[in-house]
């Protein structure tokens, strides 16, 4: 029994190399044959970080979401869809379930940063890591489950460092690094993700960035051409 399992995963395991993971195309799908969405943090009575002057991390998040969308329909890419489109609530399950449902080619989480003082700057990102189930390791099913989340996990951090290397145009010597971090929207999905913390709002100079239209501008097309270059 113990010599048939091994050769049934060693079958599987040939097939996948040759014909590519259940549910992907053998070839590259092109930029209109799987959505994008893109996560704008917070939201509606989730302010998000806000400092005196009444700047909402929520209301950055948005705006850049929305021009970032704007930027990949203009670079070929038909289906780009928000988690919120508006100063709204929605909860991390409807956000959740918009992702289960368009199962995208990749997901963007934006958000902002803040710091204890003035002097933090900067942009960070991270990927989400899979957990290792307690799946046995001879089932077929789970040795492709794996393969799968790393393959999701290998496109992640392959786009971020793009993503990475573009912003670095944007907020010259203010690379704080690529690292992994959980998302709670992308609890039990395997999908491609990057979360990005674009500036610091408690950084006069970086808020200026998010606040100002030609600057936010620069940004999503920096993040847009990342994602061209990475998937």
């Amino acid at each position: 029994m113990y010599r048939f399992r091994i050769v049934a995963v060693l079958t599987i395991i040939c097939a996948v190399v040759l014909y590519g993971m259940p549910g992907l195309s053998r070839s590259q799908p092109g930029r209109g044959d799987r959505a994008i969405v893109i996560d704008a943090g917070h939201g509606g009575s989730d302010l998000g970080v806000r400092i005196a002057d009444k700047t909402y991390e929520k209301d950055l998040n948005l705006r850049l979401a929305l021009a970032l969308q704007k930027e990949l329909a203009t670079s070929g890419y038909r289906r780009v869809l928000l988690t919120r489109s508006a100063d709204k609530d929605v909860s991390v399950k409807e956000r959740s379930e918009l992702i289960r449902k368009t199962n995208p080619a990749l997901v963007i989480s934006l958000h902002a940063n803040a710091g204890f003082s003035g002097k933090a700057r900067g942009y960070e990102l991270y990927f989400p890591g899979f957990k290792t189930g307690k799946e046995d390791r001879n089932d077929p099913a789970a040795i492709i489950g794996d393969m799968t989340k790393n393959k999701h996990l290998n496109d992640s951090v392959r786009v971020a460092q793009h993503i990475q290397k573009q912003l670095a145009e944007i907020f010259p010597k203010e690379n704080r690094g690529l690292r992994e971090a959980p998302l709670p929207l992308l609890e039990g999905i395997n999908v491609p993700a990057v979360i990005i913390e674009i500036g610091f709002i408690t950084n006069k100079e970086n808020r200026k960035k998010l606040d100002d239209e030609k600057s936010r501008q620069g940004i999503a097309q920096a993040i847009a051409r990342g994602i061209r270059e990475g998937i």
